[in-house]
């Protein structure tokens, strides 16, 4: 049997409504989603790009030994991994970039425990370079200046106490934790 005209017509209006609200509602949550997600695309690109070894200038070595994750921002004395050659150097969990187990032939002070993973790198020197260190129960954000020519070792692990220290290696290696200073987000907003 057929409807009458009008409660087809009936029926025809109401759709649009409903479809109209519909798509509004999600065109909404679509953007709200894509706004959100632009904040944290800085976060994402932190995690999944490695560290850039400088092109050219002064340079000195860097041994990072860590039981987390170390990421660094050259050039810079706070953290902002938008600037250019900022990345991950070393990664203890898989599914990270990484540039682990790389060597540059540096003297060995000690042996690394198992529970760490360990990169040789080069950093720019006679400017700042900033650091961030993930571990299972510690976070730290710091900074030195490297000289040019001279070796380092950065032990970054939680394993005894939440701490982060830099020793110059030498023949005669000594800690250097005046050199350490802490550092800060560039921008509070990267935190968001």
């Amino acid at each position: 049997m057929s409807q009458s005209p009008r409660s087809l017509n009936l029926r025809i209006n109401i759709y649009p409504r409903n479809t109209l609200c519909v798509l509004r509602h999600t065109w909404s949550l679509s953007l709200l989603a894509l706004l959100s997600g632009c904040g944290a695309l800085s976060d994402v690109r932190s995690f999944s790009t490695p560290y850039s070894t400088p092109e050219g200038g002064e340079t000195a070595r860097l041994r990072v030994i860590s039981d987390g994750m170390v990421r660094a921002v050259p050039k810079s004395d706070c953290v902002d991994f938008r600037l250019p050659g900022a990345g991950v150097m070393v990664a203890f969990r898989d599914g990270y970039a990484n540039r682990n187990g790389e060597s540059l032939g540096m003297l060995a002070v000690d042996k690394h425990p198992a529970s760490t993973v360990m990169t040789e790198l080069l950093v720019p020197a006679g400017q700042p370079i900033a650091f961030h260190y993930i571990g299972a129960q510690c976070y730290n954000m710091f900074s030195f200046v490297p000289e040019a020519g001279k070796d380092y070792q950065l032990d970054a692990a939680g394993r005894y106490s939440c701490g982060v220290t830099l020793r110059k290696i030498s023949a005669a290696t000594k800690e250097l934790p005046p050199l350490l200073k802490d550092s800060k987000l560039c921008r509070v907003t990267d935190n968001f």
